[in-house]
């Protein structure tokens, strides 16, 4: 069904991103795996290719911005084009008052959460085009919508990537390249027990349920335009 097709998920290590490439690899598509952790790659690559799939793994580290641009180039030499782009890395930074807030880590977040992105589309959207069915998807979440306090550079940075991707939405517009924004809500990931620690586990979605309700998306024949898809909401604004 998916022969030659490939995929690309940002932060595949755990959580999310592990179990969205996990179910991609098992539909025939060979996924690109990125973290900055190789011993979790590695795990996510073993049950890859346990279940019979196949997977490139590469240590990257979204502050890396020559190493994104250099992946893009390695995904032209070996396979001319991208058939999706799951970009779900992610940093939260320390949450407290935003004046509180170090500078450089304040930094550090905007670069990993929102430059990395954009570095990501100017690398990667001519890969894209050269896919029948191009799709591009962007893991965000409810304070990039709800203003909320002590969420600083972390909101802020999932907010200015909505826009960002919104932007790139409608300069694309009038082909089949389809550009959305996922909100998952909330899950049992790193992420969330960094953020919420001590929150009850057995409150918060599987990551494992939340990738098959992703699949789902991407099998839909539809082509979004920087539509936010909220998962637990099951709509879009």
């Amino acid at each position: 069904m998916n022969k030659n097709k490939n995929a690309l998920i940002t932060g595949a290590g755990s959580g999310i991103g592990a179990e969205i490439a996990i179910i991609l690899a098992k539909h025939n598509f060979h996924t690109i795996i990125t973290g900055k952790s190789i011993s979790r790659l590695k795990k996510t690559e073993k049950k890859i290719i346990d279940n019979g799939g196949s997977c490139t793994v590469v240590e990257l580290n979204m502050n890396n911005f020559v190493g994104i641009d250099k992946l893009g180039l390695e995904i032209f030499k070996r396979w001319k084009k991208l058939d999706i782009l799951i970009s779900n890395a992610a940093i939260l930074g320390t949450l407290g008052p935003i004046h509180h807030q170090n500078n450089d880590e304040f930094i550090e977040v905007l670069n990993v959460n929102l430059v990395s992105n954009h570095r990501l589309i100017r690398s990667l959207e001519p890969l894209l085009k050269n896919s029948d069915q191009p799709k591009a998807y962007f893991m965000s979440c409810t304070v990039a919508n709800k203003t909320k306090p002590f969420w600083g550079a972390y909101s802020v940075s999932k907010a200015s990537l909505q826009h960002l991707v919104k932007i790139w939405s409608m300069e694309n517009k009038n082909n089949n390249l389809s550009i959305s924004i996922i909100n998952p809500g909330k899950t049992n990931t790193k992420l969330r027990k960094q953020a919420m620690p001590g929150e009850n586990s057995n409150n918060l979605q599987n990551p494992k349920d939340v990738a098959e309700k992703i699949k789902d998306i991407i099998f839909s024949n539809k082509i979004y335009k920087g539509e936010v898809i909220d998962l637990l909401r099951s709509k879009m604004d």
